[in-house]
């Protein structure tokens, strides 16, 4: 069922990783209108400009392409009509001189050296677009370096004339960026276990999870989402496609309140088209005392009725135990598993597991 408490209701929107600077007018309902999809196909987020809510201005664009990790900057025909094009341009370029942000110059249907030297109606319309802006010197010349920089920069480009359908250019585009994507390592901050202290609740993230092949981009791929909870951006696993799938992790007792019953859940989320959960996952809990012993909860569960769940998070309960006093703190080891590697699984996106009190010693407050 869907997540209902505090620690599961955050926002999915997704930080993008690709920007698409390009014509709107030109290109939205063209070239984009399949561009676009391809990259979500291959699990590429990507951003365009009609995904900010409307009235958004130009500032929070030049936000997105801070937060980005590659720029496309499509040219093409009436690209250079656009002030809003040519200010996006010039932020990438920053970002790239920064280090930042890795460019594609992506030419369409044009050739490279007319937009490097401003040539035909694609010169034509940038230099009446920059008498219209005669009183903004700075910012013209900020243009023209932008152009001229972004087209040094080993593109790609399909020409007017070309036996290459759009189609064959687009699957091309996707391969590059994923090229470029699977070698640009990820910076953030050491994971750690977010706390609500006030309801006694524990999280730990995806990226401290062991996730069998999460390292291999053509398995999973690693997003950031604002997590409300925890007011911070956590990473995210996304399923691209595996067939054995092996999820473990582990926390301490000590950090817990002795002799409160506790629940460990993962927390997920199915998409409309993931396939290959038909068999039942194992989800399996371990409290590890000291001396020794050990008590062991295992279970199975069918994920095939989580499917379709909307942008909502699922729990999934491993199981429940109780807290042992601090004198004889325990480790508790779980995991979630399905070994039928005839079964080609996708479309699962993990969060992580939350520790948390139970309904029934949930703390009021």
């Amino acid at each position: 069922m869907a997540s209902s408490s505090v620690m599961r209701q955050v926002s999915t929107a997704i930080q993008p990783q690709v920007f698409i600077n390009f014509r709107g007018s030109e290109l939205r309902r063209s070239f984009i209108a399949f561009l676009e999809p391809a990259m979500r196909e291959a699990n590429i987020n990507v951003f365009i400009d009609e995904l900010e809510l409307m009235g958004t201005d130009l500032e929070n664009l030049l936000v997105r392409i801070e937060e980005s990790k590659v720029a496309l900057a499509i040219f093409s025909k009436d690209y250079t009509s656009s002030v809003w094009c040519l200010d996006e341009l010039v932020k990438i370029k920053e970002c790239k001189d920064q280090g930042g942000l890795k460019v594609i110059p992506i030419f369409y249907k044009l050739e490279p050296s007319v937009v490097k030297y401003l040539q035909g109606s694609f010169g034509d319309n940038f230099r009446n677009l920059k008498r219209n802006h005669q009183h903004e010197p700075v910012k013209t010349q900020k243009w023209e370096e932008a152009l001229t920089s972004i087209t040094q920069t080993r593109g790609m480009r399909l020409p007017e004339q070309s036996d290459r359908s759009d189609k064959e250019f687009i699957n091309s585009i996707v391969k590059e960026v994923k090229k470029l994507l699977a070698n640009i390592p990820i910076v953030e901050k050491p994971p750690r276990e977010v706390t609500n202290q006030s309801r006694g609740i524990f999280f730990v993230p995806a990226r401290r999870l062991d996730i069998t092949h999460s390292e291999k981009p053509e398995n999973w791929t690693w997003n950031s989402i604002y997590d409300g909870q925890s007011e911070a951006d956590i990473e995210v696993a996304m399923l691209i496609t595996v067939y054995w799938l092996h999820i473990t992790g582990n926390f301490h007792t000590r950090k817990l309140t002795p002799g409160t019953k506790y629940e460990v859940v993962f927390i997920l989320n199915l998409d409309d088209t993931a396939a290959g959960w038909e068999e039942p996952v194992t989800l399996k809990l371990k409290l590890e005392h000291r001396g020794g012993s050990q008590s062991i909860q295992e279970r199975t569960l069918s994920l095939d009725d989580y499917i379709g769940d909307g942008n909502n998070w699922v729990d999934i309960q491993v199981g429940e135990f109780e807290a042992p006093p601090k004198s004889a703190a325990a480790k508790i080891f779980f995991s979630l598993h399905q070994y039928v590697d005839t079964d080609r699984k996708d479309g699962l996106v993990v969060k992580g597991v939350a520790i948390r009190p139970t309904a029934r010693d949930q703390v009021t407050i």
